[in-house]
């Protein structure tokens, strides 16, 4: 048997020196890939930065496949998905939903706008402006592997991100999928509705939803969410390793 896992987050480049990152630590996907170590387990795992790994079995294989921005998760994902007979993609990664396209200090945009803006056009300027604001051209190719810290105000354009979960079943549809979701202060019936919007959206079997607000060092409430409703809950990282592990092994008997 062949699994995948993701954990950890992503970082999307500015320059050669800043980056847009979360706060993901992989703690879940160390957990669960440590859980689910078996003699006839084959463990993909893929990580972002500055994720916590988990230990090697001492049977079964672990393999590691370092990734840094939303680009290298997909074509990673990819290669993984379109060259292997993967069973189970375990995807609790948390993946950026932007990458930076281009940065501008706020002068050199002020100008720029300044210049193309037509006074005495119909539309509005606040459409103008916006218009401007999406042209690819407009921006200066960025060429400094550091921008400079002298500037006092920089914008930074950013630009959605594929998404890596709605492609997992058109390279591998016969792979068993479950997401995970994350949301903040919400009720239960809230956090189950958005994981059931999920499964259809992105053709998964599983949503595992949890909740900011009740996860911390030691504790981590979840529930795990099926087409039907809820079928089971957790309240630690612990829980959801063995809840997965029998849900998982019960195909290796």
């Amino acid at each position: 048997m062949h699994i995948l896992i993701t954990a950890g987050g992503t970082d999307e480049k500015i320059d050669d020196v800043r980056k847009i990152t979360n706060q993901a630590t992989g703690r879940l996907g160390k957990v669960i890939a440590e859980r689910l170590q078996h003699e006839q387990v084959t463990i993909h795992y893929v990580y972002g930065p500055n994720a916590v790994l988990p230990k090697s079995p001492a049977n079964g294989t672990l393999l590691f496949y370092p990734i840094q921005s939303v680009n290298d998760l997909y074509h990673q994902m990819e290669q993984l998905l379109t060259t292997k007979k993967i069973d189970y993609v375990i995807h609790s990664m948390a993946v950026s939903d932007y990458y930076v396209k281009n940065s501008i200090a706020s002068e050199q945009l002020a100008h720029m706008i300044a210049t193309q803006i037509d006074h005495h056009a119909v539309e509005s300027l606040e459409q103008q402006i916006d218009t401007i604001l999406k042209t690819n051209h407009f921006y200066p190719e960025q060429t400094d592997k550091k921008l400079s810290s002298d500037t006092e105000q920089l914008f930074i354009r950013l630009n959605k991100a594929p998404k890596v979960i709605q492609s997992i079943k058109k390279w591998q549809p016969a792979t068993t999928l479950i997401g995970f979701k994350l949301l903040v202060g919400v009720s239960e019936e809230h956090l189950t509705q958005v994981a059931l919007q999920s499964i259809q959206k992105n053709q998964a079997d599983l949503i595992l939803a949890n909740d900011l607000e009740k996860i911390n060092d030691t504790e981590h409430h979840a529930i795990l969410v099926d087409p039907t409703g809820i079928i089971e809950r957790f309240e630690t990282r612990q829980d959801i390793a063995s809840g997965l592990q029998s849900l998982i092994h019960a195909n290796l008997a």
